[in-house]
Parts: structure tokens; C-alpha cells; sequence
């Protein structure tokens, strides 16, 4: 997957645990209260997840200055 969309299914992800916790804390039940913690704690990893893939595809698209350099043509400080 790409980050773009792991980013998406973060926010979704966040959300629904939000949802689960408001419904938890309204009907005072602690199974859904444990239920949004577990979806939290999984939006946890997926944050990490996501962070490194984007880290991964941002030095994909680096400039490489060393590649690019064009040693025939001379220097301005020459």
C-alpha cells in the first residue's frame, strides 16, 4: 500500500474508535470500552506503518546530486 492510502485507513480508523468510544462510554459498557482501546492501539502500529512507508517513497524521489552531475561541461569557479 501505498501512504496515501494507509493515511486514509488511519483516519478511518481513528474514527471508528472514537465512534466505539463515545457508544461505550454512553451504554457504560467496558467490553466496548476495551474494544476502542484495542482499535486505538491499532491505529498505533498503523501510524508507524504508515510513517515508515511514506519515509521509504520520500527518499525514493530524492535528488541524487551525484547522478545528475554533468563532469564534461566546466565550472563556473574555473
Amino acid at each position: 500500500m501505498q501512504a496515501k492510502e494507509l493515511r486514509l485507513w488511519l483516519i478511518g480508523l481513528l474514527a471508528v474508535a472514537g465512534i466505539v468510544s463515545v457508544v461505550a462510554n454512553k451504554a457504560n459498557s467496558p467490553w466496548l470500552g476495551w474494544v476502542s482501546f484495542v482499535l486505538f492501539l491499532g491505529s498505533v502500529v498503523l501510524y508507524f506503518h504508515w510513517r515508515r512507508t511514506a519515509r521509504e517513497e520520500h527518499r525514493a524521489r530524492v535528488f541524487d546530486r551525484e547522478a545528475k552531475t554533468d563532469e564534461t561541461r566546466a565550472r563556473s569557479d574555473q
